[in-house]
């Protein structure tokens, strides 16, 4: 959306990347025909074949500017190399550029170099989404890391108060980095309201990849909480990965097979329709053992529009998605019983269930539209 948005504001948008997917992946094939979004994609690919490098490195140095850069890279670096060619010549047609917006900071390499040799003069904007702040290097690297960023990037960005505080924790000037968080289609994410005592059955939802980081571990262990105390719930878990195996033998173990579903991956359209089935929303995300948490949690603001009082635990900046006691209850990491109360409370009090929703879907409309948080990225630009 970031992209499209852009392209309306009449920019001329090109899409660098590493890897390109078969189009047939994509959850968004009616967006990609519209923008004719695979006609602005480039990837960066090494020549292969040695005598084929030395062929069209030759007939890049031809042209005497690339040659001159390709000196001065060289110089730059301390060494020789074919690469170093074969960068500036994928580079040469956007070295003129206003500006790079690298998203994930961990993808920025070559710009630091290309910046330093003069090869381009784009303003560059660094948008931070999470795990590339918790795995920076540290010592020295992160020092050049830091230099780097003071010296070529004009503006970075996170998506949360949380992430900065990350960021100026490892020495990144807190001045130069802004907070724009992540938007939602709210005209995708949206339903009618659905009275909490219409079902039988609680039904609580997760959506997530299935590491230790998402923590439906806890989620399990709180639903047998409320289970033991007799109330009627259902869980289902939306997503894959490895922790799988280690979930599903917990729910044995916990004699939960009826009262939990495992519903693998699912596309856009299938993640915004269970909501529409269920009542509120477990944000299981903890603290995992190297000290990594949630940046964001883009799912919680999904959640909240679809009118789903959110629960979860205070381990990271998905906390800034709720408002404590009026969209959704926020309880101590790891607190399965916390968690198994504040459920509780939402089954037993309606009114207060009712109060919620309505809540979380006016506080989504009010702060996390498309509209508000791309236009920010759109001043950048400007």
């Amino acid at each position: 959306k970031d992209i499209t948005e852009a392209i309306d504001a009449g920019f001329d948008v090109k899409i660098i990347v590493d890897t390109i997917n078969a189009s047939d992946n994509t959850s968004q094939p009616d967006l990609l025909a519209k923008y004719g979004l695979l006609d602005k994609v480039l990837r960066f690919e090494q020549p292969r074949g040695k005598i084929n490098r030395y062929i069209k490195a030759a007939s890049h140095l031809l042209n005497p500017l690339l040659l001159y850069c390709f000196i001065k890279y060289s110089i730059f670096k301390g060494k020789k190399s074919l690469d170093y060619i074969f960068i500036l010549k994928f580079y040469w047609k956007f070295r003129n550029a206003a500006a790079y917006h690298v998203h994930f900071a961990t993808v920025i390499h070559p710009l630091f170099e290309l910046k330093e040799i003069g090869f381009i003069k784009s303003k560059i904007v660094v948008t931070f989404h999470g795990y590339d702040a918790h795995f920076l290097p540290n010592g020295e690297q992160l020092k050049n890391l830091i230099c780097n960023f003071n010296n070529h990037v004009a503006q970075i960005t996170v998506n949360s108060v949380f992430l900065k505080n990350l960021l100026v924790s490892k020495g990144f000037r807190e001045s130069e980095i802004s907070i724009v968080p992540i938007g939602i289609n709210t005209e995708f994410f949206k339903r009618d309201i659905l009275s909490i005592a219409s079902k039988a059955t609680l039904k609580l939802i997760t959506v997530g990849r299935l590491v230790a980081l998402k923590g439906q571990e806890y989620g399990l262990r709180a639903l047998n909480i409320l289970i033991d105390k007799g109330f009627s719930v259902h869980y289902t878990i939306v997503g894959n990965g490895m922790q799988l195996t280690k979930l599903m033998d917990l729910k044995k173990q916990l004699k939960m097979e009826t009262h939990v579903t495992f519903e693998g991956n699912r596309n856009p359209q299938e993640i915004k329709e269970l909501p529409q089935e269920h009542q509120v929303f477990l944000m299981t995300s903890t603290i995992n053992e190297a000290g990594t948490s949630e940046a964001f949690g883009v799912v919680s603001l999904e959640a909240q529009a679809m009118g789903l009082p959110v629960v979860g635990f205070q381990s990271s900046g998905f906390t800034e998605t709720v408002i404590e006691g009026k969209t959704g209850v926020i309880v101590e990491d790891q607190n399965v019983a916390a968690m198994a109360n504040a459920i509780e409370k939402l089954i037993l009090d309606e009114n207060l269930w009712h109060t919620m929703s309505e809540n979380a879907k006016y506080h989504i409309l009010n702060s996390y539209t498309f509209e508000k948080t791309i236009g920010q990225y759109l001043k950048f630009y400007e």
